[in-house]
This record gives C-alpha cells, sequence and structure tokens, in this order.
C-alpha cells in the first residue's frame, strides 16, 4: 500500500509560539490530506502547548520532549518522527508560500531516485531544480555545505536507513549541523537536488530581534559560527569524509571544498555577522567591527589548525603534505584572482 503521506513538515520548536502558529496555520490552509505537520516541543516555558492543541486538523502532530533537551536532539528527533514518503526541514520562525507546495510534492514524486536536497531561496536561477547524480557529483553540491537548514528535504526510507538519531546525535562531532553528513551520506544512496523556486524563507532583517536565541550565545567561543567552532566542523568533516566509500581522489577534492567553505565562513561569514546589529542583538552579542589585522589572524590559525589536525594526519610523508598544501594554496591563490578580476 502506498504511503497516504507525501510531505512530512517537520518543525522544532522551544519558547516561539506566535511565530510557530503562523506557520502552522499557514501550512494548514493547504487543502490537501496528503501533508502533515510535525512539531517536536522542548519543554517549552510559553503557551506552546496549549496553543497547538487548540488547532483542530488531523494532519497536525504534536510531540514533546517534556524537557528542554538541546536544539541538537530536537533536530534529529523531529526528523526521526515524520512519516511521510519525503521530510521537510523547518525552524519555528520560517516562512512558507502555501500556494507553491503542489508544484514541490509533483516534483519530489516525479523523482524516484531522489535521496535528498535543499530549496533555495533568493535564487536567480532560471530553471525550477537540479539534480545531481548520485556520488560524487551530489556530494561536491551538497556535502558538508553548513546553510541555513530551512528547506532541507529528504526521502524518508533513505534517511532511516543511516539511523540519524543514533549515529548524529554527538553535539562534540556534528555541533548543529548534523544534517551536512546526513547529506554526504545519501548523497551515496540516491540522487541530489536544489530546487530554486522559493517555497520557503527564513525570517530575516528585524524580525530576527523579536524574539533571542534559545540555542546559541554568540560570546561563546562554541557559538556555531565562531572560528574555532568552523575549524572543529571541517575536522569532523574530515573523519566523515575518510569513512566515505568513495576513491581518494574524489575524498581530496571534498577536503578541498570543505576547507575552503569553513575558512570563509570562520573570516568573511564571522566579520558579517559580527557587524550586523539585529543578529547581534539575536546572539546577546555587542555588534563590532572585525578589521584586517584579525581577519587575517584568523585566517591564519585557522590554516594552522587544520594543518596539524588534518594534512599532519591524512598525509604522513612530507611529500604528500607538501603536495597538498601546495593544491591548497593553489586554489586559494585562483579564488583571488578571480575576485580581484570580478
Amino acid at each position: 500500500m502506498n504511503n497516504p503521506i507525501v510531505l512530512s513538515f517537520c518543525i522544532p520548536t522551544y519558547n516561539n509560539i506566535n511565530s510557530l502558529q503562523r506557520l502552522v496555520l499557514d501550512i494548514l490552509t493547504y487543502n490537501n490530506s496528503d501533508i502533515e505537520i510535525v512539531v517536536l516541543d522542548n519543554g517549552s516555558t510559553d503557551d506552546t502547548l496549549n496553543v497547538l492543541q487548540d488547532i483542530k486538523d488531523d494532519r497536525l502532530h504534536v510531540y514533546t520532549n517534556g524537557e528542554n533537551k538541546g536544539a541538537l536532539f530536537n533536530m534529529v528527533n523531529v526528523l526521526d518522527k515524520g512519516k511521510g514518503e519525503f521530510l521537510v526541514y523547518c525552524t519555528d520562525h520560517d516562512y512558507v508560500d502555501k500556494q507553491k507546495i503542489d508544484v514541490f510534492k509533483v516534483f519530489l514524486q516525479n523523482n524516484a531516485n531522489l535521496s535528498s536536497g535543499y530549496c533555495e531561496y533568493n535564487s536567480k536561477s532560471n530553471l525550477l531544480f537540479e539534480i545531481y547524480q548520485t556520488g560524487y557529483p551530489a556530494l561536491e553540491k551538497l556535502a558538508y555545505i553548513t546553510r541555513h537548514p530551512t528547506g532541507y528535504f529528504f526521502n524518508n526510507t533513505y534517511l532511516k536507513s543511516v539511523e540519524i538519531v543514533k549515529r548524529f546525535s554527538d553535539y562534540e562531532f556534528v555541533d548543529l549541523f548534523p544534517l551536512e553528513f546526513v547529506f554526504a551520506e545519501l548523497c551515496l544512496k540516491g540522487d541530489a537536488a536544489i530546487y530554486h523556486d522559493s517555497l520557503f524563507m527564513p525570517e530575516r532583517g528585524t524580525k530576527v530581534v523579536k524574539h533571542k536565541s534559545a540555542t546559541t550565545n554568540g560570546n561563546s567561543q562554541k557559538a556555531f559560527f565562531s572560528p574555532q567552532t568552523r575549524l572543529k566542523l571541517v575536522v569532523n568533516f574530515d573523519v566523515h569524509i575518510c569513512s566515505l566509500k568513495i576513491t581518494e581522489n574524489e575524498k581530496e577534492r571534498l577536503r578541498l571544498n570543505s576547507f575552503f567553505r569553513e575558512l570563509n565562513h570562520a573570516t568573511l561569514g564571522y566579520k558579517f555577522i559580527m557587524n550586523q546589529e539585529d543578529i547581534c542583538i539575536h546572539y546577546f552579542m555587542e555588534r563590532r567591527e572585525i578589521g584586517l589585522r584579525e581577519l587575517m589572524y584568523i585566517g591564519v590559525n585557522f590554516y594552522k589548525g587544520y594543518s596539524n589536525k588534518v594534512i599532519k594526519v591524512r598525509y604522513k610523508s612530507l611529500l604528500k603534505q607538501v603536495n597538498f598544501k601546495m593544491k591548497l594554496f593553489g586554489k586559494l591563490g585562483f579564488a583571488l584572482i578571480n575576485k580581484v578580476v570580478r
């Protein structure tokens, strides 16, 4: 028998009932019984459970942890509770264009070998979607990208096969990015996709400061956007890359890609966040400028840490270490020249 639920909207929540109620009611205006909304409350102290209980719709399923078990716990467990053929991850302050749900469902159902993907927002592409073949083509585009998880979607059968709760609930290893590791494994099981129509939109601008972050204090070195966390993350990405059943050349290409992505997050991404008043208020921080000297200091220390924890570990001979560093600096030089030319 076919699964009557095509798409599960999976929403973890904590103390954000106003935005959550808006999001849930918006989705429920979609007039079809083949969707469901799964909400996992993380021990909210506001009126979340009472408000949700007053919404009378069989497509809404509300669960609670009873206490705050952390954002990572909520993220992986809410996906585990979805029953649809496909699951899509939403945060409790997202917006959804309900007029576009039908087309999105058709796209999912028409691509039987699809394992995972994400919905782009503010895409400049003229295409509705792009599909990348199982294996390295999919890995290169979707694995270890650490973008905002709004609109991440998964084939439920494939997702169950990687045992997300059991294997990706260690905060010290995955931080708040368990789905990046999941993407990597699913890309070896089926095709992956980027969906360009703006079905979802995360909260932005002044709306962000209406509520403080329940998961992150930006003054901590453990904040997900801190240079220290980004270094830890790229090191752990490398551990995971080594476990994948792909060629050594493909592992090296992923290694290089993940290094530059996280270096960018640790430097220019960090500078951007620290310069945004709204974001700083959201994460309990004082806004400040990151100057060139500090930016270079961060970059140099990021490279030193990566060299000690990845390059020297993966490449035992000095010759192989030098060879990888030449590739790394060659790619860095090419990127800088490209930026200057543009």
